[in-house]
């Protein structure tokens, strides 16, 4: 990565190409990465928990509680009537 102060422009290289950023812009991007890693670390958590609701949940005609240790961050609820408007 190489910046320039006069311009505050800084460039990220991938081999020979590269991006260009404004110094702003990669301020940004820094304080919204945190955010960023722990949202798809929730997906990620999630995912079994999701797999095993959708399986249960194409089988049923009525809302499935999702089980116990379920994880929080899923809106099953909203996750059943996507499932029931595609099938």
């Amino acid at each position: 990565m190489n910046s320039t102060v006069s311009f505050r422009v800084s460039r990220v290289y991938l081999g020979k190409q590269f991006t260009s950023f404004k110094l702003n812009e990669l301020r940004h991007l820094s304080y919204i990465l945190f955010m960023v890693i722990n949202r798809l670390t929730h997906y990620t958590e999630a995912m079994p928990d999701v797999m095993n609701y959708v399986t249960a949940a194409l089988y049923s005609d009525t809302y499935i509680e999702p089980h116990v240790n379920a994880n929080k961050n899923v809106l099953y609820y909203q996750l059943f009537d996507q499932l029931k408007s595609i099938v």
